[in-house]
């Protein structure tokens, strides 16, 4: 196929050609036969519908639960079940197609019961339904006030926090001036609720409901006032998570005036998300003293590389080589040597990066896996043996010191990693036949781990 792609290829060839290649498949490959069996429907709409509703149904029906481990492949049946309905059926009959997208929805009460949703996969499809729903209600010929309707009552039925999507992407559906109808609906019903309750110790859940419906709205018009009196209306002093939402909003609507306001006051254990916002404000402003004086503070406070980042990328380049020299400085007396060696490497200073991590190889905390990781992987490909195998090392005694069977798998290859490594001119660091002689002195009794390093 080097001089043609598939589909010009297939055009090609001649029909009864196709056909029985496409019987062969058939007989082999039930998903084939299925895709076959629905296109026989296409121009039977109602019937092409009721399949795809029976296979919903059968959904619905069923009780099977799914583990964490096995949740992958009921996301991917349910992707492919809604980019069907979208390919095969919405060009057809849109009504029909959104009918179901919006049966799917119901049923996500069935999807998240039935399945241990750690990972966010079932989540993730069903805010993929909502924009399908979305997309097919905007080609339905309805009236603006009847598709309102529609969405809010869907919209407000979500009971597991994955349809937000629905009124947060609301401007595909109506428009600018529909969502403000919906807003002085909700404002309304708003108003009513805190009337009702005034004087109460504690207002009704449903006040957050109708609260968080308006500030979805409100990003969905891109539109900052409407998140702020959407909390306003009930909560006067907004707490500090609030305030990071209104102060978030202004600045992304460049109106960093109107988030100065929020930005007073101490925010207790939250009060370096407000300096950060802060410091954005000032930058927004025109402030650039005030916003890089603050940033700084903040690494300086709590080193990280986004906090690094944070504060480098905001300053002139006349100013940015005197900052990574102090940064760097301060790198060198953390006690942890890898968040040390990550911001030395940020700041090109992989020699400095590498004897961190020798000369405070004891100190490595084998447990942040998912920093040090990368961090070893980068320092092979660079070279830097001494400092990569600091890692793999720590990593490795980590796992077998607490003993954790369910990761000698990684263990293992983490072994296989020093051996790849190799054990010359590693000094000050041990030697690294010396250091297998005292995993095998030290760990010798865990056979399930020796068992694995053969095949790592």
């Amino acid at each position: 196929m080097s001089q043609e792609d598939l589909p010009a290829f297939l055009r090609r060839q001649p029909a009864a050609t196709l056909a029985d290649i496409l019987t062969e498949l058939a007989n082999d490959h039930p998903e084939i036969l299925k895709r076959l069996q629905r296109l026989r429907l296409s121009d039977s709409p109602d019937k092409l519908a009721a399949a795809f509703k029976k296979t919903l149904s059968g959904w619905r029906r069923s009780r099977t639960h799914h583990d964490y481990k096995s949740v992958r492949p009921v996301a991917d049946k349910l992707e492919l079940w809604l980019a069907q309905v979208a390919r095969e059926l919405m060009p057809k009959d849109r009504a029909a197609a959104l009918d179901l997208f919006e049966a799917f929805i119901e049923t996500d009460e069935t999807f998240f019961e039935n399945t241990d949703d750690s990972g966010g996969d079932i989540g993730d499809v069903v805010r993929q339904a909502c924009r399908h729903w979305l997309q097919a209600a905007a080609q339905c010929e309805a009236p603006d006030a009847t598709l309102r309707s529609r969405l809010l009552i869907l919209a407000t039925a979500d009971g597991y926090g994955a349809r937000e999507g629905l009124l947060r992407e609301a401007n595909l559906l109506l428009s600018d001036q529909s969502l403000r109808d919906l807003v002085a609906e909700l404002e309304g019903t708003m108003a009513l609720l805190v009337a009702k309750h005034r004087g109460a110790s504690q207002l009704p859940y449903e006040v957050i409901k109708v609260s968080a419906a308006l500030s979805l709205i409100g990003d969905a018009l891109s539109d900052p006032d409407v998140k702020a009196r959407a909390i306003l209306s009930y909560r006067p002093d907004p707490n500090p998570i609030q305030r990071e939402g209104m102060v978030k909003a202004y600045l992304e609507a460049n109106r960093p005036g109107d988030a100065m306001k929020w930005l007073q006051g101490d925010w207790g254990h939250l009060d370096d998300r407000r300096q950060r916002l802060l410091a954005q404000a000032h930058s927004q402003l025109g402030n650039a003293e005030l916003s890089h004086a603050l940033r700084q503070e903040l690494f300086e406070a709590a080193p990280s590389v986004e906090a690094l980042h944070l504060w480098l990328d905001d300053l002139p380049p006349r100013q940015q080589v005197a900052a990574m020299e102090h940064a760097g400085e301060l790198a060198l007396t953390l006690l942890n040597p890898g968040l040390a060696a990550r911001l030395l490497i940020e700041l090109l200073r992989k020699t400095d990066a590498e004897a961190v991590l020798v000369d405070k190889a004891a100190a490595i905390d084998g447990a942040d896996y998912f920093a040090l990781r990368p961090l070893a992987t980068a320092l092979a490909e660079q070279g830097s043996r001494k400092g990569a195998t600091a890692i793999y090392r720590a990593l490795l005694l980590n796992i077998l010191e607490r003993a954790n069977a369910r990761a000698y798998g990684h263990a293992a290859r983490y072994l296989q990693s020093l051996e790849l490594l190799g054990s010359e001119d590693l000094a000050p660091l041990q030697p690294h036949g010396n250091f297998v002689a005292h995993l095998r002195s030290k760990h010798g009794r865990k056979t399930a781990f020796w068992s694995l390093v053969g095949g790592a």
